[in-house]
């Protein structure tokens, strides 16, 4: 925290700015940061909320910073805060849990406001986008509209994938540093359970609570965001990306949105990662990716004026389709799309009918198997078949250009040694002798099969979150098939819930050929 005396006011020749330590309803002083226009008594105001002050370096927010700002420029006031027990603000910062509290608390002083003018807008990316989704429920009366970007009201689609999780204590270890100066972040020793114990010298019971409780657990339901969307009757603007680990969960939240709500609301997916712009961590050329960086106003603008949105359509989803370097609009989810399908065969291929079968076997020991998989973004991967563990089948090169647009369905076969053990299976294609990745799944064998006995065969339907590309004229398909996992915690191939195992086995897993098939859902 600084030393700053309130409140603080500087002005020029666009806007005036206040900041200032607004107290919420238990005394603790929130940052408060009141950027407003010269020329008019009342404006609309845009509402931020962000933990991530301290990113900035501690560069001062100066004044000149808004000769540039963009919602300034179009007329809107602007109230942004530092979450509490962050940046500037006082208190402690325990993740989620107070952002509902202090900011209906923070709607409540903007109505104080002399320049207020009765039309309140949300927007925010990751955290700050769920500061917003957890009051949103209350359906604030003078919240005209929202965008809401990179971030889900069904938190388990960022921790979980069939039976398989994610354990990462990172993001908590930084935005805990001022709770927790002398931590140590750890995430591979087991048991799981004790990460942040281990990482911060004390339990921490939603640290917990993510690993405990699987995808659709009633603890889930608890959450204020939980469902948010299949409520909402403000027009509301959702941003993603094809490589966002948030994908599944803000489509799966567009799908559920109310029909009313979706005439007057648009959906727009780049190909990003964690982030809503083409990033220099992109190691693939998409020299159309971004959208304008007036997408955020204009939004608002078109609810206010009862305008067309120029960037994407109504009821629609506007969407980059990858290689083709094109923005295209479809309903989401497609309605019922014929698929390619290429059947796994002998000779590491994937073909267009069924070919001779094979049985493929590899040692995965969670100890030692390497996980080369780079996630969250389009990368550049190894060659196939690289690897120990990790076997790549490839198709021919495409004969005619074709377009996908959806979740790709893999039907498998596997078997093993050991009495649960887990896969992963990543599709890429593949240009000019280099391959990028586009989307991917994994499975525990016990998330589907509770019972499973050691070398029974089984087989596995699951889907990947969705995708766009356009496979060009002589571009190949590539699929790996391993157990290494990606970002999700290493299997330690026991039966039991993964975050209270302390041991490991190493396991002979074998892919069947037989009746193994991807489906590849075409662009209607």
């Amino acid at each position: 925290m600084n030393n700053k005396k309130y409140p603080i006011k500087q002005s020029n020749d666009y806007a005036s700015v206040t900041e200032d330590l607004i107290r919420m309803p238990d005394g603790v002083g929130i940052y408060t940061r009141l950027s407003v226009p010269k020329g008019k008594d009342k404006y609309p105001i845009v509402f931020d909320r962000t933990p991530y002050a301290e990113a900035l370096n501690g560069v001062p927010y100066d004044i000149t910073r808004l000769y540039s700002n963009i919602f300034i420029k179009h007329g809107y006031a602007i109230v942004t805060q530092h979450c509490r027990g962050t940046a500037d603000s006082e208190g402690e910062m325990h993740p989620y849990e107070y952002e509902k509290a202090d900011g209906l608390a923070t709607l409540e002083y903007i109505r104080t406001l002399p320049f207020y003018n009765g039309e309140i807008y949300v927007i925010g990316k990751s955290y700050l986008a769920s500061t917003h989704l957890l009051y949103l429920s209350e359906k604030p009366h003078d919240i005209k509209g929202a965008c809401i970007q990179i971030q889900t009201d069904r938190m388990y689609y960022a921790k979980y994938c069939n039976g398989c999780c994610k354990t990462s204590i990172q993001w908590y270890a930084e935005r805990l540093k001022r709770r927790f100066p002398n931590q140590n972040p750890e995430t591979n020793e087991r048991p799981y359970i004790d990460v942040a114990k281990r990482t911060f010298g004390v339990d921490m019971p939603m640290c917990r609570n993510n690993l405990i409780h699987n995808t659709f657990d009633e603890y889930w339901k608890n959450d204020p965001r939980h469902n948010v969307i299949d409520t909402l009757e403000i027009p509301t603007l959702l941003v993603e990306g094809w490589y966002d680990f948030y994908i599944y969960g803000m489509t799966d939240m567009w799908s559920r949105m109310p029909d009313e709500t979706k005439k007057k609301s648009a959906m727009i997916i780049g190909p990003y990662g964690h982030s809503t712009s083409v990033t220099s961590g992109a190691e693939y050329p998409f020299p159309n990716g971004n959208i304008p960086d007036t997408y955020g106003v204009d939004w608002f603008d078109s609810i206010r004026n009862h305008t067309k949105y120029e960037h994407a359509e109504f009821g629609k989803v506007t969407y980059y389709s990858i290689c083709a370097d094109k923005w295209k609009t479809a309903i989401y989810p497609p309605k019922n799309p014929s698929v390619k399908k290429l059947y796994f065969s002998k000779d590491k291929a994937l073909s267009s009918s069924p070919k001779e079968d094979e049985s493929v076997s590899y040692v995965y020991d969670p100890e030692t198997t390497e996980n080369p998989h780079k996630f969250y973004n389009i990368f550049k991967s190894f060659a196939p078949n690289s690897f120990d563990g990790i076997i790549s089948y490839v198709s021919e090169p495409a004969k005619i250009e074709e377009s996908f647009y959806g979740k790709v369905k893999f039907n498998v076969n596997v078997s093993s040694d050991c009495e649960d053990t887990a896969f992963m299976f990543r599709l890429y294609f593949v240009e000019n002798g280099e391959s990028y990745n586009l989307t991917e799944s994994v499975f525990a064998i016990s998330h589907f099969v509770p019972n499973y006995k050691p070398g029974e065969i089984v087989e596995i339907s699951l889907e990947t979150p969705p995708i766009a590309f356009t496979l060009k004229k002589g571009v190949s398909l590539r699929v790996d098939l391993s157990s290494s996992m990606g970002p999700y915690a290493p299997h330690a191939n026991l039966r039991g819930h993964f975050a209270y195992i302390t041991e490991t086995r190493v396991a002979n897993n074998t892919f069947h050929t037989k009746g193994s098939y991807i489906e590849l859902p075409y662009e209607e």
